[in-house]
C-alpha cells in the first residue's frame, strides 16, 4: 500500500514539473499563410492533411463548403460545394 502511494504521489511531481515547461515558438521560422474568407462565411472546421494541405469547412449561403489549401505553394487546391439533392452526383 505504501508502494503504491509512493508511486503515486511521485508520479504527481513529476506532472507538476511539465507543467512548468513552456512552448517557445520562433516567430522568424513560422510560414505565415494569409487566407481570406467572405464576411458570411462560417468557419466549421480545419484540419491538416497529407503534404501539409488544409481542410476548411464552412457553412456558406446555406452549403457546406470545403477549401483544400496548399500551405507549400500558398494557393487553394480546390473549393467544392456541397449542395442537397435526392442523390449523390456532380454538377
Amino acid at each position: 500500500m505504501f508502494i503504491g502511494l509512493y508511486n503515486k504521489y511521485d508520479n504527481l511531481e513529476k506532472s507538476e514539473k511539465n507543467k512548468n515547461n513552456t512552448l517557445i515558438i520562433d516567430e522568424e521560422k513560422l510560414n505565415q499563410l494569409n487566407f481570406e474568407q467572405p464576411t458570411s462565411a462560417q468557419l466549421i472546421s480545419s484540419s491538416l492533411g497529407q503534404d501539409n494541405e488544409i481542410l476548411l469547412r464552412y457553412l456558406y449561403e446555406g452549403n457546406n463548403v470545403l477549401v483544400i489549401l496548399n500551405t507549400k505553394k500558398k494557393q487553394i487546391k480546390s473549393i467544392i460545394t456541397v449542395k442537397k439533392g435526392s442523390q449523390f452526383g456532380l454538377n
